[in-house]
């Protein structure tokens, strides 16, 4: 069994359950790969992750870059703004089929999708070569999580960059992901290092439900409560109009007439 990372609940099973259990650490135990460049960037607020992600595509982006959300709904939202902005970018969520999903990991593979925008789905198993950039959109629910999305890119000898957002609200796993920062040599303020660690309950809270964040869209709620009226209109004709076609099929019954003087 090979892993990035593993907990200490999994290190305690294995040598309680396991006979001749042999364990080798290559390089840092639950660290990341000293060929990634890894920033962490403050960017306020949740309206802040777009213009600094727009930023970064201004400056110039190598494809293939991985972006990561926290849910699938957030996901489709970046999905819109950034297909509003002209970018070769595509979405893979648990709303997808198998069949769709197989089909934008082999497009991202062969360079038809440049940007691949992707839940924690995507954080472990699969390996994409030459991925140049990982962009945590929103903050990692902890350190394992970070380190298996970053993995992404830096494989095989290769160089890699990460960029991670960050808020106010995720001051809660700031202090160990900076700590991975710095055991893979990368350089880290000062002031992350010293916050106080966070509780396990805190942490435990985190990684079982995402926090609650403002929408990435940008569309008035307005027009969006218009658009999903009109979706339930057409859904719901369409379901009258199958409804009334169903009627007509029916068999008619015939019967005798009776009548009387």
């Amino acid at each position: 069994m090979f892993s990035a990372t593993h907990t200490i609940h999994v290190a305690r099973w294995a040598r309680k359950n396991l006979r001749g259990l042999i364990s080798v650490t290559v390089g840092h135990r639950n660290a990341a790969s000293d060929n990634v460049d890894q920033k962490l960037i403050f960017v306020g607020s949740e309206h802040g992750k777009m213009v600094a992600l727009r930023e970064l595509v201004q400056k110039g982006l190598t494809p293939p870059v991985l972006i990561f959300v926290q849910t699938k709904e957030r996901a489709k939202e970046l999905f819109s703004e950034l297909i509003y902005d002209g970018i070769n970018v595509d979405v893979i969520h648990a709303d997808r089929t198998q069949l769709q999903r197989d089909n934008v990991v082999r497009s991202f593979r062969g360079g038809q999708i440049w940007v691949l925008i992707c839940t924690e789905l995507m954080g472990r198993g699969i390996d994409f070569k030459g991925v140049s950039l990982v962009i945590n959109y929103d903050f990692p629910p902890s350190a394992i999580s970070y380190i298996h999305r970053i993995g992404r890119t830096g494989r095989a000898g290769r160089p890699g960059k990460a960029v991670t957002f960050f808020t106010e609200d995720d001051t809660v796993n700031l202090r160990s992901i900076a700590h991975v920062l710095q055991e893979s040599g990368c350089e880290v303020p000062e002031y992350m290092l010293r916050m106080k660690k966070a509780s396990k309950s805190a942490r435990r809270k985190l990684e079982s439900r995402a926090p609650n964040r403002e929408s990435i869209s940008s569309v008035p709620g307005y027009q969006i409560e218009k658009v999903r009226k009109l979706k339930r209109k057409i859904q719901a004709s369409k379901l009258k109009r199958e409804h009334s076609q169903n009627i007509d099929l029916l068999p008619v019954k015939r019967g005798k007439k009776i009548i009387t003087a």
